[in-house]
């Protein structure tokens, strides 16, 4: 226990986050958890983005606590009936936790709204306003599922076969990953890796960049490493980094949206050494449910109070600028009268403090419009956009 805490107290002093509240979220985790939350979410209390989860997490508990303890909501955190139940409950609290931190009042957990017999998820008063909002959190689409779980797994699995050493990217150009694909990649790789180059183009098929150093390289920023533990396992532990040299070749390739999967492989090699190989899969993908998940909530929403439907995109392949994009269209259509505002929203665990990626887009033939400077309220440092770039992440 006294080597855990020497780790955990050595990652916390790098974060920007004082320790007053690292302390008070780890107080949250023990209370709730116990003591053993890092080894029974198989997280490690070295890794920065790990802490920060457990920091994000307890202050959302405690936010969560702060309101009055919803017993539905707490249940969903603590005793959840599944992964999807945890997750929601978890993309709700952190929507309380950021209300709190911003100060606003009167902050509930589905209340009923007497008028409607509606229950939104959160509400909070904003002037003499009631605002009201629903909380998705859409999990990737069964197609993207099928390909992130099977398909680009094996893809990953052959190819660690083939390579022994470095860190490989492979960026498909097609969003299905057939067997003529598959076996035209492996193909190559065979060739690429005999006696690799930097990068390596398979027309119309995919795209490959190497590293013998087995770094994942990262654009203007130190990189990442991979680090072997005592116990054989593998990690990586990240520097000063905010995005990864898979940003530029996207950009390079004009992909569309993305799933990666990541396989780690360790050896020794004859020396002795312990050597490493990363192997990433990039496919883009085209996930449009966004309209869908919009018209669904605003069904749980009372049509006598601005309201806004809140989407977490942390788990779904989809950019925040496309989703944004289809969203406009939506409500361009002139159909649908509310909600008032679609707030999207994308969590990054960074090297230093976790932070939001938002963009919020309001419905212009919404009943009632959301009040003056609400949105400069919940929104002091995220984006707001009056033309919206599809490739935004």
């Amino acid at each position: 226990m006294s080597q855990f805490f020497e780790q955990f107290k050595i990652v916390s002093q790098r974060v920007n986050i004082s320790s007053g509240r690292i302390e008070r979220s780890f107080k949250t985790i023990k209370k709730y958890f116990g003591t053993d939350w890092f080894e029974k979410h198989k997280k490690d209390p070295k890794i920065i983005p790990h802490v920060l989860e457990m920091v994000l997490l307890g202050e959302s508990i405690f936010a969560v606590e702060k309101i009055g303890s919803p017993l539905k909501l707490m249940k969903k955190l603590i005793k959840p009936l599944n992964l999807e139940e945890q997750f929601c409950a978890i993309a709700e609290a952190q929507v309380i936790y950021k209300f709190l931190e911003l100060g606003l009042g009167n902050i509930r957990y589905e209340p009923l709204i007497t008028s409607s017999h509606k229950k939104p998820d959160i509400t909070h008063d904003f002037n003499s306003d009631i605002i009201q909002y629903e909380v998705v959190k859409p999990k990737l689409s069964a197609f993207d599922t099928e390909m992130w779980y099977k398909r680009q797994t094996d893809l990953a699995n052959k190819i660690a076969e083939i390579m022994k050493f470095g860190s490989l990217d492979v960026y498909l150009f097609e969003e299905e990953i057939k067997d003529i694909i598959f076996n035209k990649v492996i193909s190559e790789c065979k060739k690429f890796l005999s006696n690799p180059e930097s990068e390596h183009l398979i027309p119309q098929v995919a795209f490959m960049v190497f590293d013998p150093t087995g770094n994942i390289q990262l654009e203007g920023h130190k990189t990442s490493y991979p680090e072997i533990r005592a116990d054989g396992s593998i990690g990586t532990l990240l520097h000063d980094c905010n995005y990864d040299r898979s940003i530029m070749y996207l950009k390079k390739l004009k992909l569309k949206k993305h799933t990666t999967r990541v396989v780690r492989v360790s050896w020794d090699n004859t020396k002795g050494e312990r050597r490493v190989g990363i192997i990433r899969i990039i496919r883009p993908s085209e996930d449009k449910r966004v309209a869908q998940k919009i018209i669904n909530k605003s069904m749980q929403l009372s049509k006598a109070y601005p309201s806004i439907v809140v989407i977490e995109m942390g788990g779904t392949s989809a950019k925040m600028g496309f989703w944004a994009k289809l969203t406009e269209e939506l409500f361009n259509t002139k159909i649908y009268t509310f909600p008032s505002a679609v707030l999207l929203r994308l969590l990054h665990l960074g090297t230093k403090e976790f932070t939001w990626s938002e963009i919020i887009i309001e419905n212009s033939y919404a009943r009632y419009k959301l009040p003056k400077g609400l949105i400069k309220t919940i929104m002091p440092e995220g984006r707001i956009v009056d033309e919206i770039d599809p490739n935004f992440n």
